[in-house]
């Protein structure tokens, strides 16, 4: 199987609309935030130019 024929999980709850958040609230003023998920720490992060980045 190559890359092309990998199909992607279906997002648990995707029937409805999704919910949004502004990163502005999510991060709090600080440009960090950690988020838990099956036991594994993911943080969050505001680069100086105003990116995203989710690292494990």
């Amino acid at each position: 199987m190559n890359a092309e024929q990998k199909q992607a999980a279906p997002l648990i709850g995707s029937q409805g609309r999704s919910q949004r958040v502004s990163s502005e609230e999510l991060l709090a003023g600080n440009g960090r935030l950690e988020i838990v998920h099956d036991n594994e720490v993911y943080r969050l992060s505001r680069t100086k130019n105003g990116k995203l980045i989710l690292t494990k």
